[in-house]
């Protein structure tokens, strides 16, 4: 017989007598690392929590720019409460690792995993580490040698990090095993931009970055480990009045050459702007920045809004919009601002060229779908 968890039975007993039809089970923190309980609380709750982003935005905040982990758990708790999320399970992970917290640790990243965080060779690899601090030598080495199947390959550091020094000092082997293991890596730089690239999908074509697009994005969040191909994260702000958060969209143009990719980034998160602005961004084989631009959205309140619409041949083009609103955006904002009224100012048209490059070809219209 299989006996049910006790707290995945109270999950099912308040799931069932939820006469709705959707569940409304809120988690609590004696059950944030029960996956049972975190299906329960994500079940019927598709939309984006903008509170639940505040608080990561702040714990990260205090994680990385205060370097304070012991005070940034309890923020990634309460975001978790109020919406459980993949990178915030990640991060919390981080924290506790860094706050000697190491059961704790290996448990955020198990929901991570559930919740399918990538990429996965940084969550193996952190938690690795953190069974090594537990002196548990046959948990670490499994999930060190999952991480390098999954494409982490800094040997490097596999033999000078610090959280990683008891399991190398329990086996003799260890750098034979490594070694073996990493076989059949290559460059690798080349691997993390592998990585980095192979999470974009290739977009449905024509495509069409507007204001409704913003929908589509959810919470296919671009981790901050990527942050030498996304240039803006090096500059990115995690405090309770900004915040950066990246999202991938898609693949517009792919070629053995170079990838020409689209990525969002919305520096307005915390004031629940609801439309990020979109990059276009070329990148050689190697991962090396040919060329980027903004394409649509408005990185500044005071820009015209942009819409870009990508067809299959890799021509795309522009609309600059001026946008009349019900009140003033300077005073009152955009959220809950009705448009009266928007014009076409401009509209320029390109080509992604055969080297990567954006060819400006002004006045020509873009070629029939």
């Amino acid at each position: 017989m299989r006996f049910i968890p006790l707290a995945a039975l109270a999950v099912c007993l308040y799931a069932c007598n939820d006469k709705t039809g959707s569940s409304t089970y809120r988690l609590t923190e004696t059950a944030i690392f029960n996956t049972d309980s975190v299906h329960a609380a994500l079940t019927g709750k598709e939309a984006k929590n903008s509170e639940a982003e505040k608080k990561f935005l702040a714990a990260l905040d205090m994680y990385r720019n205060k370097k304070s982990a012991v005070q940034s758990i309890p923020l990634f708790y309460e975001s978790i409460l109020k919406q459980p999320q993949a990178k915030a399970y990640y991060e919390l992970g981080n924290a506790l690792i860094d706050a000697a917290k190491f059961p704790e640790a290996v448990q955020a990243y198990e929901v991570a995993e559930y919740l399918d965080y990538k990429p996965m060779y940084k969550l193996l690899y952190n938690k690795a580490c953190a069974y090594s601090k537990q002196k548990k030598n046959d948990e670490a080495m499994e999930n060190l040698i999952s991480a390098i199947e999954f494409g982490y390959s800094n040997l490097n550091n596999i033999m000078k990090d610090p959280d990683l020094e008891y399991v190398r000092s329990m086996r003799d082997d260890f750098r034979e095993v490594v070694r073996l293991a990493l076989s059949g890596a290559t460059d690798p730089d080349k691997l993390q931009w592998i990585s980095f690239y192979r999470e974009f999908k290739t977009a449905q074509m024509p495509l069409t970055l507007d204001k409704s697009y913003a929908a589509k994005l959810n919470d296919y969040y671009i981790p901050y480990d990527f942050e030498n191909y996304v240039s803006e994260m090096k500059g990115a702000q995690f405090s309770r009045e900004t915040g950066s958060t990246f999202y991938y969209v898609g693949i517009v143009k792919s070629d053995s050459a170079y990838k020409t990719l689209v990525y969002a980034i919305n520096d307005k998160e915390l004031d629940n702007y609801q439309w990020p602005y979109y990059m276009l961004a070329s990148y050689n084989s190697s991962g090396k920045l040919i060329e980027k631009m903004l394409v649509a959205g408005q990185a500044k309140d005071e820009d015209p809004y942009r819409v870009a619409v990508f067809n299959a041949n890799g021509e795309f083009n522009i609309r600059q919009y001026e946008i009349e609103y019900e009140k003033n955006p300077k005073e009152e904002g955009f959220n809950n601002n009705k448009e009266v009224k928007s014009t076409v100012v401009a509209t320029d048209y390109y080509s992604i060229g055969a080297d990567g490059h954006f060819i400006h070809k002004q006045n020509e219209p873009l070629a029939s779908r």
